[in-house]
C-alpha cells in the first residue's frame, strides 16, 4: 500500500524530533532547581549540581545513591529520550520505505505513547523535587521548563502518530 498521508508523517516526525531534543536537553542541563542571590548561585540537575560564586563555577556529579525522587526523575526522563528518539526513527523508516507497514506504524505509536507516559511520570516527580527546592528558596530551573514543554510536544506527537494508517 503506497503512502498517502505524507504531510501527517512529516508533522509527527517534526513534533517528535522537537520532543526528543527537549527531553535530551532537559536531561543533560544541570538547571532543574536554582537557588541564587546577588553573588551566589546553586543549580541542581538530574546528573550534576553546580555552584558559582562570582566568576568561579564548580560542578560535581550527583551520586547514584541520591534521593529516590531524583533517581526516579532521571530514569523516566532518560526513558523519554530513548522512546521519543526511537519513535522518530520508526516514522523515518516508514518515510524511507515509502509504504506504511503496520508493524512499524504500531511501533511508532507505542513508542510515542510510552514516551508520553514516562514523561508524565518523570515530569510530575521532577516538579515535586522543584517544590521541595522552593522550601529552601529555590526556583524552577530551565531544565524543568524544557521537560514540561517537551511533554506538551510529546502529547501532540502521540496524537499525530495515531492518525497514521
Amino acid at each position: 500500500m503506497a503512502l498517502q498521508n505524507r504531510p501527517l508523517l512529516y508533522t509527527a516526525t517534526g513534533l517528535l524530533v522537537i520532543t526528543a531534543v527537549l527531553y535530551i536537553t532537559a536531561n543533560a542541563l544541570p538547571i532543574w532547581v536554582t537557588v541564587s542571590d546577588e553573588s551566589y548561585s546553586y543549580t541542581v540537575g538530574l546528573w550534576k549540581a553546580c555552584e558559582s560564586e562570582g566568576s568561579t563555577k564548580l560542578c560535581i556529579n550527583i551520586l547514584l545513591k541520591s534521593d529516590y525522587k531524583t533517581i526516579s526523575t532521571r530514569a523516566f526522563i532518560t526513558l523519554c529520550c530513548i522512546y521519543s528518539s526511537l519513535s522518530v526513527a520508526s516514522i523515518i523508516t516508514i518515510l524511507c520505505i515509502n509504504e506504511n507497514l503496520v508493524d512499524i506504524s504500531s511501533l511508532a505509536k507505542g513508542l510515542a505513547i510510552a514516551a508520553l507516559i514516562c514523561g508524565i511520570i518523570g515530569v510530575s516527580i521532577g516538579i515535586s523535587v522543584v517544590l521541595e527546592g522552593i522550601d529552601f528558596g529555590g526556583k524552577m530551573g530551565v531544565s524543568c521548563v524544557l521537560a514540561i514543554i517537551a511533554l506538551v510536544f510529546n502529547f501532540a506527537g502521540a496524537i499525530a502518530t495515531f492518525f497514521i494508517k
